[in-house]
């Protein structure tokens, strides 16, 4: 399959909330195929530590994966003074488990629209 290259994104600093599996595993080596510096972070180990294994092998710059718990604003702080400057930040981050109606609380309910809601908003504090 033949997609688009775009140059302008060759070196670019990428960064993308939830890039360990699904849409955003497809955004990580999107942005990989592109030629970006691509850091990602997520909670699911696994998943992640095999993508960067993955798109490693033919990758100009290898994806970085970061382990950053998103609803954990000191670890998010510290994560992104650990990156430094970003040119693209892509806030894909959620967490859409599968479940009954019959199990939903009020503490899963707050914490799935937490993860919705605070994962896509950009940083409130200033850059370090």
């Amino acid at each position: 399959m033949s997609s688009a290259i775009y140059p302008s994104l060759k070196g670019k600093r990428v960064v993308i909330t939830g890039g360990g599996s699904g849409i955003g595993a497809g955004l990580v080596a999107g942005f990989v195929r592109q030629g970006a510096e691509v850091i990602f972070l997520d909670i699911v180990d696994a998943d992640s530590e095999a993508l960067v294994a993955e798109l490693s092998k033919d990758a100009a710059i290898a994806p970085v994966y970061k382990r950053c718990d998103l609803m954990d604003i000191d670890a998010l702080k510290a994560t992104f003074a650990e990156i430094g400057d970003v040119d693209v930040l892509v806030n894909n981050a959620g967490n859409d488990d599968r479940h009954s109606l019959a199990d939903l609380t009020p503490a899963y309910w707050d914490n799935r629209i937490g993860c919705a809601t605070w994962c896509s908003r950009p940083r409130p504090w200033p850059a370090a």
